[in-house]
């Protein structure tokens, strides 16, 4: 079994740091991000679920820059590689995405994904 979190011996700074630096993960495994109030949960690509104690808006920062990550909603960012499509439902668009998870896009957001 393939093993997703690293205690590295150095600091990666393209890897995602949990628990004030202890634990990582690699950007790839992770498929979206869900804010629960003042913590994010990270959903895994091997189905598991890690919460952070920072807000979502603080990994925004952090992951905007690591590349294939967006906002999508004001409670969910998503990582591009694993969206499949985008499905509109009368006013509510539902993302699908490779992992057989379906998250809610907001309307503007839902705009600049389907042009």
């Amino acid at each position: 079994m393939r093993k997703f979190f690293i205690k590295p011996t150095y600091c990666d700074p393209q890897m995602i740091w949990f628990d004030h630096g202890k634990t990582c993960v690699q950007p790839d495994e992770v498929v979206y991000l869900s804010s629960l109030e003042n913590y994010t949960e990270f959903h895994l690509k091997c189905g598991k679920k890690v919460v952070s104690s920072r807000t979502l808006g603080v990994h925004e920062k952090q992951l905007v820059e690591k590349g294939h990550f967006t906002r999508i909603h004001r409670k969910f960012m998503l990582n591009m590689q694993y969206l499949k499509r985008i499905e509109s439902i009368g006013e509510e668009h539902i993302a699908h995405l490779t992992t057989g998870d379906k998250i809610v896009v907001s309307r503007r957001k839902a705009r600049t994904l389907i042009h």
